[in-house]
């Protein structure tokens, strides 16, 4: 063998190890979790719903799978919002619609110069998308006349709003849906969205408007259920199973979020989903924002159950906690 083809192969023994290793480096890093930052925003109201203030850092305790904490940074001050309405007319008459957008226009005048918003408004033909509430004739002009556009079912309209609100720009995010609830057009199910929303740093409220002639249950305020979507042997038998998943589909996927969902009597129309509208503004600008970085094993990839706890306050019994219930951790 020449000299000159034992230096080639020598280089090329070299070239083959150092390639190696560096993959091996790079397969190193891609295991590597990333530990972040894991923020949650906890509502902390008395039994009658009334927000709790002024309670300071000590008194929360927050567990990532049942292992406490650190909580890095605490805040109580009222951040900027961003907001995303989702309006579903499927079901709704004109009358109706129009109550719901004054209703609507009233809520987004109390928001704040900081804050920013934007609206979906959409039914079977298609949705529009917008930064101001448009009026009941631009709203039913743009469906009935305009190429459809946009999803144009509830959890598709769901899915990208979703989205679009967590890539906002203000530290505090909340999804406001109004809708029945029901969907059977989506080409994402409500199990997907229920799951993609869990994922993402955004609160969920539903305010529920079924037609009160296919809602057995009108007028009956707030609804406490059994998760129907699940198989549990002890179902609730309601007269309308539409109404029903609906409503337990909004429960749900706010509940996820750490948000609510609320199920006005429609005969109250517009004062009631104004005055829904001013109670979840002040519960999310009285909110609490702690942030750990997850340690050990709760820092591993995957998804983690987040408890938060407040100790107890002399003649505060019965306080309810609103959370997001998890987070889901990614490799590098």
């Amino acid at each position: 063998m020449c000299r000159f083809t034992r230096l080639i192969l020598t280089l090329s023994f070299v070239v083959l190890t150092a390639t190696s290793a560096l993959a091996q480096d790079n397969d190193d890093e891609r295991v590597v979790i990333d530990a972040r930052l894991v923020s949650v925003n906890v509502s902390v109201t008395d039994a009658r719903g009334v927000p709790i203030k002024a309670l300071d850092k000590d008194r929360f305790e927050v567990f990532s799978d049942n292992v406490r904490q650190q909580i890095a940074h605490f805040s109580t001050e009222e951040a900027p919002l961003s907001i995303g309405i989702v309006y579903d007319i499927h079901s709704s008459t004109p009358e109706r619609t129009d109550a719901a957008l004054r209703a609507l226009k009233q809520f987004t005048r109390t928001l704040r110069r900081e804050d920013d918003f934007f609206v979906t408004v959409f039914n079977q033909r298609g949705s529009v998308v917008v930064d101001f509430v448009p009026t009941v004739d631009q709203v039913f002009n743009h469906l009935t006349y305009v190429a459809p556009k946009g999803p144009s079912a509830l959890y598709d309209a769901i899915y990208q709003a979703a989205e679009k609100v967590n890539a906002a720009r203000a530290e505090k995010k909340a999804l406001l849906i109004i809708s029945d609830g029901y969907d059977h057009q989506s080409g994402h199910s409500d199990r997907e969205v229920r799951s993609r929303v869990k994922e993402l740093n955004i609160q969920v409220y539903g305010i529920g408007i079924a037609d009160p002639h296919d809602d057995p249950l009108e007028g009956r305020g707030r609804w406490v259920f059994e998760d129907i979507t699940r198989q549990t042997g002890r179902r609730t038998f309601l007269a309308r199973t539409d109404a029903a998943f609906g409503r337990a589909v909004l429960e749900e996927m706010s509940r996820a979020s750490g948000g609510a969902a609320y199920f006005p009597d429609s005969r109250n129309g517009e004062q009631e989903l104004a005055g829904l509208g001013a109670q979840i503004l002040l519960e999310l600008r009285r909110q609490y924002t702690l942030a750990f970085y997850p340690t050990g094993a709760q820092s591993g990839a995957g998804w983690h159950k987040i408890r938060v706890r407040v100790t107890t306050l002399a003649g505060s019994d019965g306080l309810r906690l609103s959370y997001r219930k998890g987070y889901k951790a990614f490799r590098k």
